[in-house]
This record gives C-alpha cells, structure tokens and sequence, in this order.
C-alpha cells in the first residue's frame, strides 16, 4: 500500500530537541524568534540593508528593528515586488535604492534559513524518526518545509541518502569537503522526500540583476545545484567565516563555497570584488576560494520564482503529483494550504483529476476543518474517504 506524507509547518513545530531551547517559527512570529537567538548578536550575521529597508518604509529610527514584527511572507513579497519594478525600468543600473532592495531580498533569504539552521541544531527529532520508521520504499513524502528534520531522521533510520534521496540529485555533496554523488544506488531502499520548495541544505550561487531579472552567478546551468550535509573541519566561505558547532545538515550563517565557477564577465567588463570590513566585527579565520554560495530555496513570497533554477522545481513538483496519482493513503501532517501556496492547489487538483478514484486522506491536525472542507468541497473527496484526527504532530503518531 502506498503512502504519501504531506509534511507542512506544524510537523516542523514539533521538534523540541534544538540546542536553543526554542521552536521553529512562524511567519508573524519570525523576527521576535529570531531576537531570541544568539546570531541576533553576531555580526556577521547580514542585516545592514534590510535594516535600512524596514526603517524607511515605516519611516522611523534603525533602532526600532528591535521591536519589529512584521510578517515575513508579507515583508519578503514586498521586498519582491519593489524588486521587480527596479529591475524593469528602462536604463536599469545598479544605485544605492535598487542596490538596498537588492540585497535586502537576498539578507531575507539568508535570515531566514539562518534562523531555521540555529533551531534544527540539537538531536534528531523524535516524531520525525518514530514517521520515518513506519515508511518503506513505496512510500513518499512531500514536504514544503525547508528545515532537514526528516532528512537527518530518515538518514538515520534507512538506507535514505542525500545522493539519491531528494529524487534529483546534486552536483557535489559537501562531507567535510566536495565529494562527488555516488554511481550505485541499486541495493539501497528507502523512501522518497520530495522538497517542494528547497532545503536549508541546498546551496546554489549568489544572484545578480541582468538581462531585466535576477541570475544566478554560476557558470554550470541553473538547475545544478549543491548539498551540504557535514563537516569536521573549517570550510572555505565568504571572507572565510566559518561558524563551528553545528550538527549534520545545519550549518553557520556561512554555507561552503561552490567548488566551480561563475559567470565569466561581459565582453569589455570586468568582475571586482570589494568587501568593507567592520571594525566592531572580527575577521575569518578559515579560507574564501571558490564561488560563493547561498541557500537554494524558494523564500515564502507571493510570487515563487520556480524558473529561475531551470527545470529542477518542475521535476520535483512533476514527481510530487504522480506520487499523489498512485497513492492509496494521503497523510496530511500540519500542513493548511498557506495562501501564498497557490501552486499546492494546484498540484492537488491535477493529482486528483488523474485518477479513476480517490484515495484515503488521513487528516493530523488540531484545526482540521478548512484542511477538510478543501479535500471535500474543491478536491472532490467524498466524506466517508476522509478521516480527521484532531491533535498535533508527535512520536507517538501511528500511520
């Protein structure tokens, strides 16, 4: 019997195994979650422009950050809509405006996983090993979380990898340094996790303005894409600093830097680099070589930028509804189709007009009723195919 997992934000808030003491947020709480953390201290921790950003659009002190609570979807689609004017206005050149908006979509980005990073960095989770033990090979899951909860879960308890294990596989898997993918995976058995909208552990290349949109600096194509997953030793990042004490598949503000190269520059230009070093910040002790990277997600915007890493997010989406097609159960695990998810409707829909019949839908979550009236009243799912149970996420979850 197959299964699919769908794996949405409150499976994420069950983990209470995090160094910090403190839960995965949400998006009204992001900012008050990321004060209580230590990298709100740390210098290298890149929040300049995006201070800047905030401070003028609420016409008030930088200062006030401190007491910012923004929503961050709605901050972070904002930030993409200005971004978007910028970049298609005629004679578009980099200045201080579109420079700040620029970089604050990107300091979102970092801030973001950053936050997910520090929270995911204690002991593998209990609920998502007790789930990951009930699965076999014919199973799935589907996530459209960024955090690597299940991935360290089912790293542990399976033959699971993350050379083969996401269903697209990577150029390179960072294991204390680049290794490549491996050749065999024929004897291993696990199951499949599709990551619908990246993973903190994804790294891609930085993104500059051109040709009136944002591309990626890497010289391969944009749906190569790069893995880390451990290290014993300091890695090469951007002015070399690297951040030890970090458990397998989380990391410093800092990820590893590609081992390839970028983008050679247009015929009679040339690329500089200059970074501005902060007196009250203290320099990197391990070495920058390589091109620099950056996590490979899609943020939580309005408008979800799928194109811009070729073909990848179709092949994982693609794959995502023919799992659902096949499926004889659906576990809905904390997940309440965010309205800025259009595209999960979507794919559920188009899974659904596939088949010749419905699958049973396992509802886990302590508001149930929307998730219900969705499968029932848009997907078609008669009632006596649904079954809720109203509780929240935890090891003691049987499928």
């Amino acid at each position: 019997m197959k299964k699919v997992i769908i794996l949405g934000a409150g499976a994420s808030k069950s983990y209470e195994g995090s160094k910090t003491g403190i839960k995965m947020p949400i998006a009204n709480d992001f900012f008050k979650t990321f004060r209580k953390l230590d990298i709100a201290e740390n210098p290298w921790v890149l929040i300049g422009e995006l201070l800047h950003y905030i401070s003028e659009i609420n016409n008030a002190d930088i200062l006030d950050f401190l007491n910012y609570n923004g929503d961050i979807e709605a901050l972070h689609t904002e930030i993409q809509e200005k971004l978007y004017q910028e970049l298609q206005r005629k004679n578009f050149k980099l200045g201080s405006n579109n420079i700040t908006v620029i970089k604050s979509y990107n300091q979102l980005i970092f801030l973001f996983i950053s936050v997910i990073n520090e929270i995911q960095n204690g002991s593998i989770s209990e609920s998502h090993i007790a789930l990951a033990k009930q699965l076999d090979n014919e199973d799935s899951i589907i996530t459209f979380n960024w955090d690597t909860l299940m991935d360290r879960a089912l790293n542990e308890t399976s033959d699971w990898n993350t050379d083969f294990g996401y269903f697209v596989s990577p150029v390179a898997i960072y294991r204390n340094t680049w290794k490549n993918v491996e050749d065999d995976k024929k004897s291993l058995s696990f199951p499949v996790l599709l990551k619908l909208h990246g993973s903190s552990n994804w790294l891609t290349s930085h993104n500059l303005p051109e040709n009136g949109k944002m591309e990626l600096m890497q010289e391969i194509d944009t749906d190569k894409f790069f893995i880390y997953e451990s290290t014993l030793n300091p890695y090469d990042c951007f002015a070399g600093r690297f951040m030890d004490g970090y458990e397998n598949f989380s990391y410093g503000y800092y990820p590893p830097n590609l081992p390839i190269k970028g983008k050679p520059a247009p015929d009679g230009m040339m690329i500089m680099s200059m970074r501005i070093k902060n007196p009250f910040a203290p320099e990197g002790t391990s070495s920058s070589s390589g091109l620099t990277s950056m996590p490979l997600i899609i943020p939580p915007v309005k408008h979800k930028e799928y194109d811009s890493f070729g073909d990848l997010f179709h092949n994982l989406w693609t794959e995502a509804r023919d799992r659902l097609v096949s499926a004889d159960k659906i576990y809905i695990i904390g997940y309440s189709f965010p309205i800025t998810d259009i595209r999960s409707d979507k794919l559920f829909t188009s899974a659904f007009n596939k088949r010749k019949d419905y699958p049973e839908i396992i509802i886990l979550n302590p508001n149930p009723d929307d998730i219900f009236d969705r499968f029932h009243k848009q997907f078609g799912v008669p009632k006596n195919k649904i079954r809720v149970i109203k509780d929240y996420f935890n090891k003691d979850f049987i499928l």
